[in-house]
């Protein structure tokens, strides 16, 4: 009894040392430990001794989120309030760099509160804020003047859902007077704005460098154009966003979107290709990354989708695409979706005036499918890009079609890939159609170097195990234009 009684000090002992050695960090280091927390667990820790006391209120970066408040039993919204305004309350004179607000406005009350908390983080000087809120209400919601006159902030998230309660965007209406002379990264989710709103909210940002706007809302009056013109912006992210004409809802129009921005160096969009660009000055771009869809969803889409499209549209994608080839032709880094590649090539008379060249393409990375419309698009990017040294491939669907023995008319020259010295493909199933473009690829790329092909999850099962022995039995024994290949299987 005695031992098992040193034994329970000597354990109460040293976890007091640990714990003492913790107290002995300086604050900035504590403040480092405690910021990988929410806020309810930074200021449990003031229990521990008399040093930790009142380090909480001193944290330059915050998370107050009503999450970790939701998973107890006695569990109110009440309760969380009273958290929040007390953090605020009792916090000493130190200004907040970093904070991340999650809550939910479902009245008038809650509007009054949630924004009463953001003042307080304008009023001590934050840095960066990401807001994420469930917004149940049918009103819009109105930012406070003080969030978009904070002339501290640097980067500002803002995400207001309301799809839980059947409202797909929260319509916002910003200050007539907006001011962020230091912000340099904005985010914008699920919301509905006006473009001329949008348009003076950047105005406001003289500095801006990041701009990602998300699943967001872009009303326009009369003109169908969205106009965004950014002297300093190095990246810019469009992502599943739509374009409604105020007051109606007009969802067959086409929307062009302008964009400027000749510092920009890395573009990214994604969304459907009923979506018209001009793409008037992207001169600095370095990497571009481009999902373009003909459905809402992308898993509503297959081969067959393509395959059934009409002509015509068929031949206004294409064109639409290409355009958005010419004015990413700087890039030395591209990503690519299937539904671009499905329809790149459906607009022949394209393909005879001048077509962009990707001369700085070092990098290409493409999601696709082994159709034969997927695979003559792969050729002729391959074929406009005369240094390109880096291929990643990634199959988004099995089981498709033969795409025939004459799949690569045009473009079978041979060692037309001098550069090429890289080669990735995952989900391979070892299929024909598989083989035929390793076929093509492996002939016509003298500088390769190594090819790894990242079977499909079900390969292990009997079936599919001596298909692909088989595949790579084939592929071992495929003629190669360079003499240096590690192949791997994998």
């Amino acid at each position: 009894m005695q031992g098992k009684t040193k034994s329970l000090c000597c354990s109460k002992y040293h976890e007091e040392e640990e714990i003492d050695r913790i107290s002995r960090l300086p604050d900035n280091l504590i403040h480092e430990i405690l910021s990988f927390n929410d806020m309810k667990l930074a200021v449990q820790t003031c229990v521990l001794s008399k040093r930790w006391r009142n380090i909480w209120m001193s944290l330059p970066s915050i998370t107050l989120v009503l999450d970790a408040f939701a998973q107890e039993k006695t569990y109110s919204m009440d309760r969380f309030v009273g958290f929040v305004d007390k953090v605020f309350d009792l916090r000493d004179d130190s200004d907040i760099q970093n904070l991340n607000l999650g809550s939910v406005i479902h009245d008038d009350a809650s509007i009054e509160t949630h924004n009463r908390w953001i003042i307080a983080a304008v009023t001590r000087n934050v840095l960066n804020l990401t807001v994420v809120v469930a917004y149940s209400l049918n009103s819009p919601y109105e930012f406070p003047q003080q969030l978009l006159n904070c002339r501290s902030l640097k980067s500002l998230g803002i995400k207001l859902g309301g799809r839980q309660f059947g409202n797909r965007y929260t319509h916002v209406i910003v200050p007539k007077s907006m001011s962020l002379p230091q912000i340099e990264a904005l985010c914008l989710d699920g919301i509905s704005i006006s473009n001329l709103d949008l348009q003076r909210l950047f105005s406001s940002c003289p500095c801006m460098e990041k701009v990602m706007i998300r699943k967001c809302n872009i009303q326009t009056e009369n003109q169908r154009n969205i106009i965004i013109d950014f002297q300093s912006l190095e990246a810019f992210q469009l992502i599943d966003n739509r374009h409604t004409r105020l007051g109606w809802g007009d969802h067959s129009l086409t929307y062009t979107t302008k964009i400027s921005a000749p510092n920009v160096k890395s573009f990214t969009f994604k969304g459907c290709m009923t979506e018209d660009f001009s793409l008037e000055n992207l001169s600095s771009l370095i990497a571009a990354h481009l999902n373009m869809r003909l459905r809402e969803d992308e898993a509503d889409e297959t081969a067959e989708t393509y395959y059934e499209l009409p002509a015509e549209e068929k031949e206004v994608f294409a064109k639409r695409m290409m355009k958005f080839l010419g004015a990413v032709q700087k890039v030395q880094q591209l990503i690519l979706s299937s539904g671009f590649l499905e329809v790149l090539l459906q607009a022949p008379s394209t393909l005879y005036h001048q077509p962009p060249q990707l001369r700085n393409l070092e990098s290409l990375q493409l999601e696709m499918r082994y159709t034969r419309g997927c695979l003559r698009s792969i050729a002729y990017l391959l074929k406009i890009s005369p240094v390109i040294m880096t291929l990643i491939l990634e199959s988004k669907e099995s089981n498709l079609a033969d795409v025939g023995d004459d799949w690569d008319e045009g473009f079978s020259l041979t060692c037309m890939f001098s550069h090429l010295k890289f080669v990735e493909i995952s989900e391979v199933e070892g299929c024909d159609n598989e083989l035929k473009f390793l076929r093509f690829l492996l002939k016509n790329s003298m500088a390769l170097e190594k090819v790894n092909l990242f079977f499909q999850s079900t390969s292990d099962l009997l079936d599919n195990g001596r298909q692909l022995r088989r595949f790579m039995r084939n592929v071992r024994v495929l003629p190669a234009a360079s003499s240096s290949i590690q192949m791997n299987f994998i």
